[in-house]
């Protein structure tokens, strides 16, 4: 039973409009700055409130044409993982720091900033943002070694507090492979202290049986409202 992406015998789609592809990303850039700005500014009620009702028009505007869930972004791409929403890796997720992984050898790298969008101890940032990067950089580092899968279980050490607003440095490795399970460790430290980490965690990600493919993501649909190629998405919590 293979363990390999659902959409691997498709091939890449097409780049994507460049045009739309510079304006989600300047547009997620933007919010991302908005987002930090709303946890940090200190302007006066008044101010606040007038900026609200700006941001409720410009929301308006944008609600004029919208996608589904079902519905895949235009700028994304299974085969490949380009997921332009993720909220660890999107580019047009405001949320997002983002994160960019990248294979050095037998290892998955990523390099990140948080900010005080991201808090939760004072300075320091929340233990479950800590859970959504480690969930996604376990689950690259399975992805990019061809062993697709979802997270089955996810145990994390807490070592120490994460600081905001520092270079941190994310590092993952397959441990175990067994039929459709996949096992890979890895952890979150500073960037100035790589070896001692901060947080650290183990995953078992399952290829899911193929009628559970169908069932979780038999709907999904292209921009276009052909059907998706293959079935699914790499992340959440079902097998």
């Amino acid at each position: 039973m293979t363990t390999t992406s659902p959409w691997a015998e498709h091939p890449a789609a097409p780049d994507p409009d460049p045009d739309l592809q510079a304006a989600v990303t300047e547009l997620g850039a933007a919010v991302r700055d908005l987002l930090e700005t709303t946890v940090t500014t200190t302007v006066p009620a008044g101010e606040q409130a007038a900026v609200a009702a700006g941001v409720r028009g410009l929301t308006a505007r944008l609600a004029a044409a919208t996608r589904g869930r079902h519905t895949l972004s235009a700028l994304d791409d299974l085969p490949t993982f380009r997921r332009t929403y993720s909220p660890v890796t999107g580019v047009g997720n405001g949320f997002a720091p983002p994160v960019q992984f990248r294979r050095e050898g037998d290892t998955v790298v990523g390099e990140t900033v948080l900010g005080l969008r991201h808090e939760g101890p004072p300075a320091h940032c929340h233990g479950g943002v800590s859970a959504l990067l480690m969930d996604q950089l376990l689950g690259s580092a399975a992805f990019l070694a061809g062993r697709w899968g979802m997270t089955a279980h996810l145990v994390l050490t807490y070592h120490g507090a994460v600081p905001l607003q520092t270079p941190l440095v994310l590092t993952a490795r397959i441990t175990e492979t067994s039929g459709r399970k996949t096992v890979v460790t890895g952890g979150i430290a500073l960037a100035a202290e790589p070896d001692r980490e901060l947080v650290s965690g183990e995953a078992v990600f399952v290829s899911p049986r193929p009628e559970l493919l169908e069932l979780y993501f038999g709907a999904l649909t292209t921009a276009d409202g052909s059907p998706a190629p293959g079935h699914g998405a790499t992340d959440g919590t079902a097998l």
